[in-house]
């Protein structure tokens, strides 16, 4: 198992540092997070699937496959439909400013 963090799509919350914070880190100084391990071990595939599935953006993509899978995956990641609806969403906010959501 592979996971991988969109971090153009990540909020910074830090739910998946919070939740597992040997697989997750938050960069300096932007707070963006960063997966600090390149394959999670078995131990962990569970807590993985639960720090993706709490993260509130939808950022984090966990790749279930084996090594071969792994690199055509993360070469080429394939956009579910609300993963493109929410970077369209992204893209149209204000740079520098509010972006209106509360």
């Amino acid at each position: 198992m592979r996971v991988v963090i969109d971090q153009d799509l990540c909020g910074t919350t830090g739910q998946c540092v919070l939740t597992l914070p040997g697989t997750f880190r938050q960069r300096e100084p932007d707070g963006v997070a960063e997966v600090c391990v390149a394959t999670v071990p078995q131990a962990l595939h569970a807590a993985v699937r639960l720090a993706a599935s709490q993260c509130p953006v939808a950022a984090i993509r966990v790749i279930e496959s084996d090594a071969g899978d792994d690199e055509r995956a993360s070469a080429d990641p394939a956009r579910s439909p609300a993963e493109a609806e929410r970077h369209a969403a992204k893209d149209q906010r204000i740079p520098g400013g509010h972006d209106g959501t509360v």
